[in-house]
């Protein structure tokens, strides 16, 4: 998933129709806390066909942070833990650790066209294999992505409106094929307080996997976030959400819930 929710939400409470793309004040921040399940009972076979395969679940923690560093550098951290579970022909298999280490920022360049242009770089430290990776990362795996992204606000039918595009190239180490990154975030402002976000996910490798095949997804996610009353949870705000892998090619076809804790500061 893009990293940018954070962003998105605060530029939004903070900055009218800003939205994410835009380097964060200095001194500012956001943490957010997501709580996400996967669960997968078909995948998309090399064709892009789906077909059964082992019942699979993920259920994931992952803490994510922004921090304003200066007026063009916005710092942005993550972590993650997961459980996961395949159940094949009656037996079950889990186990449960800390999968990624996420460490980055977002380096704003300027506006040009009424749209706002940065360049982050990410770089990811994988602690955990997981079995929803069509790439088979391994535990010591590192990932670096640089990617460009474009951000832009305007006012419709007297409502706040944003969309976020983000490009991204990721290399990959120990042989694994690098990845391109196409994700656009439509989100809307329909009273204060509160934040719809519909993205459109989109990955695919560069190359083939160790099996010889290359991958793709393509997702769909919407989530619904609300800020809590301020006398009760200041900067506090919740969030609900689903996302769904609607086309692929050797990758997972399932569902993902989310809920979210998000705290300004």
């Amino acid at each position: 998933m893009a990293v940018l929710p954070g962003a998105l939400a605060m530029s939004l409470w903070t900055s009218g129709a800003q939205a994410g793309g835009w380097p964060l004040e200095p001194g500012t921040g956001e943490v957010i806390v997501s709580l996400t399940r996967l669960s997968a009972g078909e995948r998309f076979g090399p064709d892009g066909t789906k077909r059964r395969t082992s019942r699979y679940t993920k259920l994931e923690v992952s803490p994510y942070a922004e921090y304003g560093a200066t007026t063009w550098l916005t710092l942005i951290g993550e972590a993650a833990w997961a459980r996961q579970k395949t159940e094949f022909f009656g037996t079950e298999h889990s186990d449960e650790d800390f999968t990624r280490l996420k460490a980055g920022g977002r380096i704003s360049l300027g506006d040009w066209q009424k749209t706002r242009f940065s360049f982050q770089p990410i770089a990811t430290l994988n602690l955990a294999a997981t079995s929803d990776d069509p790439s088979a990362t391994r535990s010591g795996d590192i990932d670096l992505e640089l990617g460009l992204v474009l951000a832009r606000s305007d006012t419709v039918w007297s409502m706040e409106m944003f969309s976020v595009q983000e490009i991204a190239w990721n290399y990959r180490d120990r042989g694994r094929p690098a990845e391109a990154r196409a994700d656009v975030t439509l989100g809307a402002k329909p009273w204060a307080g509160a934040m719809l976000l519909l993205k459109s996910l989109n990955t695919t490798a560069l190359g083939s996997a160790a099996g010889g095949d290359p991958y793709r997804a393509n997702k769909l996610a919407v989530s619904f976030v609300h800020a809590l009353p301020e006398e009760l949870a200041p900067g506090i705000s919740l969030e609900a959400g689903m996302e769904r892998t609607i086309a692929g090619q050797n990758t997972l076809h399932g569902t993902t819930w989310r809920l979210g804790l998000w705290h300004r500061f």
